[in-house]
């Protein structure tokens, strides 16, 4: 019996593993300081960008953008391919059976989703019977392209992308079923992004890198919808627009017929991948627990319309007496933009009232009342929001951060916090916008240096259309000073121990520079994704002395056709240095 076991446990591991990739988790902080990008790892169970000085001895381990992270370290494989191999055949009946003789004797054999056919959540007598009837009732004799171009693209696309449609004109692609393989192998894409990145609507280029190069994949390829929405927002919509999406079979299908070059004839992917019906669900979002000490605030549900962006703040009482932050975990559903508590000036007046949305864009609040006067409520949320002082935010959906040891925030306010969330929504239908906000606090005695909050900000943006602009502002050792939040027991040295930089969509480039008194300069922070900028975390910290300053170098490429200026939207620009310090 024990041989018989060790016999299926072998059976597994060869079937798994002929076709299987595993990717080493590296530390995205085991790379220098210098925060160039310097590519993308597999860490933990995603893929990360990597910003610091050089790739060590990990260079095989790195890739170059995150599709080829994705598809080499996250690989989906279709239902009932039990061996990953993309043909479903009695090997993989031998496996899955091996898997549920072996779940009795190994109670921790790891639930494989491939297998449970039925989608009930567990491996069975029921999986191997349907799979067993998936391959025995098999009969499709028609070529991969074929397939393609009658069951999916003639039902779910050519429906739109016909000759003469607005659709077809728009996107100078028409899939009707005589002429639509000529009209994707290797064709431009009539989108400028794509173009810019040098894709084509489907490559032949077979394997990883015709998977990269076809724009076709990324625009239905719905199970990245986070990746495509923040990576590429200039690549238009997934498709088909407004859904009904492409099933997981159909998406697997098309995937392996891509990698295997995208042949007009021929079978070179097996049909019982369409067996697969399922439809992509997004992620859940998942509230974070209270902190065992501390404070956590929830804000939300609210709704956000189609086409719109909605912005607002939300004030919370202050609690008794001062308490110390140690730690910041922020959560936030799909949509958002980004998260930030602020503080109120101390000569601010009478607090807001408490646990309310005070708006900062049409349609939630007017500007202009129906009179043809200003609305003064609008205008107080935006002169108070322009007016607050900065504690903690992040523009990363999910985010934690833990502060030295040692160092905290003091939070001491008459006022309590605003909280200021901000999302946006480009889709036709409603979304509904949900943070929560953990502070974690520790004791007094614990805490031996308060750290202040730092916020350089240039207002003075004007991007000319239809070209790239840099803009650069430098900031010296008494500009920064009287920026914080804390008050300095002597002018002699700062320590910098956090970096980050805030700016919009057309930021391409975003440098920050330390100038020493001898008149050098070294880059200290770059960030190249305006809606991910890099957390530096400095360790040692940076040390800044009187007669030194920081400069702030970004770069902006204006794509419309008007002039973008400093503003509160998304679709104007910011160009904002923030960091945590401390004084000696």
């Amino acid at each position: 019996m024990v041989e018989n076991r060790y016999i299926l446990q072998f059976l597994i591991f060869l079937s798994f593993h002929i076709y299987s990739q595993e990717c080493i988790s590296l530390n995205p902080y085991n790379y220098g300081d210098c925060e160039e990008f310097i590519g993308y790892i597999w860490y933990e169970e995603s893929c990360v960008p990597v910003y610091g000085c050089g790739v060590n001895n990990d260079t095989e381990n790195f890739f170059n953008n995150y599709e080829s992270c994705d598809l080499t370290c996250n690989p989906e494989f279709p239902l009932g391919d039990l061996n990953n191999d993309f043909i479903i055949n009695v090997t993989d009946i031998i496996s899955l059976v091996s898997i549920i003789l072996l779940a009795d004797s190994n109670p921790n054999q790891s639930f494989m989703p491939n297998g449970d056919i039925n989608f009930d959540n567990q491996l069975n007598v029921a999986d191997i019977i349907i799979l067993v009837n998936y391959i025995l009732s098999d009969e499709e004799v028609r070529g991969s392209w074929q397939i393609i171009n009658e069951d999916i693209l003639s039902l779910k696309c050519a429906q739109c992308h016909y000759e003469g449609s607005f659709y077809a004109e728009t996107s100078d692609l028409i899939l009707t079923q005589n002429i639509a393989y000529n009209q994707l192998i290797n064709r431009v894409p009539n989108n400028s992004s794509a173009m810019t990145d040098e894709l084509v609507l489907i490559s032949n280029a077979s394997g990883l890198l015709g998977i990269l190069q076809s724009y076709f994949w990324e625009k239905i390829n719905i199970k990245n919808e986070n990746h495509f929405y923040s990576e590429h927002p200039q690549y238009g919509e997934l498709m088909p627009l407004g859904g009904p999406f492409l099933t997981n079979g159909e998406l697997n299908f098309i995937k392996q017929w891509i990698w295997e070059g995208a042949p007009e004839n021929g079978i070179v992917v097996d049909p019982i991948i369409l067996n697969d019906l399922s439809i992509y669900e997004a992620p859940e979002f998942i509230p974070l627990e209270p902190p065992v000490n501390g404070l956590q605030y929830h804000i939300g549900p609210f709704d956000v319309y189609p086409n719109t962006e909605r912005e607002f703040l939300y004030y919370v009482p202050a609690i008794e007496g001062t308490y110390y932050i140690d730690k910041i975990e922020i959560s936030m559903s799909p949509g958002s933009h980004h998260f930030i508590a602020y503080m109120f000036p101390q000569n601010y007046g009478n607090p807001p009232n408490a646990y309310e949305y005070r708006d900062i864009h049409y349609p939630y609040i007017d500007e202009i009342l129906p009179n043809g006067s200003l609305n003064f409520e609008w205008l107080n949320n935006v002169q108070t929001l322009q007016g607050h002082t900065f504690v903690t935010g992040t523009q990363w959906p999910s985010w934690s951060y833990d502060l030295p040891p040692g160092i905290a925030l003091e939070v001491n306010s008459n006022f309590g916090l605003d909280l200021n969330p901000h999302y946006f929504n480009y889709t036709n239908e409603t979304i509904q916008g949900e943070v929560y906000v953990n502070l974690h606090a520790s004791l007094p005695q614990e805490v031996e240096k308060i750290a202040g909050v730092m916020q350089l900000g240039n207002n003075d943006i004007s991007l000319p259309p239809n070209q790239e602009t840099t803009l650069s502002k430098t900031y010296s050792f008494y500009d920064i000073v009287n920026s914080l939040t804390i008050n300095p027991p002597g002018l002699n040295q700062i320590n910098i121990f956090q970096l980050f930089s805030h700016a919009h969509q057309l930021m391409t480039r975003f440098d920050i520079y330390i100038n020493y008194a001898n008149g050098e300069s070294d880059l200290i922070y770059t960030a190249l994704d305006y809606e991910h900028p890099p957390v530096l975390s400095l360790d040692p910290p940076l040390t800044l002395n009187i007669g030194e300053s920081l400069t702030a170098n970004v770069t902006y490429n204006n794509t419309t056709d008007d002039y973008v200026h400093f503003g509160l939207l998304s679709t104007d620009e910011m160009m904002i240095i923030f960091g945590l310090l401390y004084f000696n």
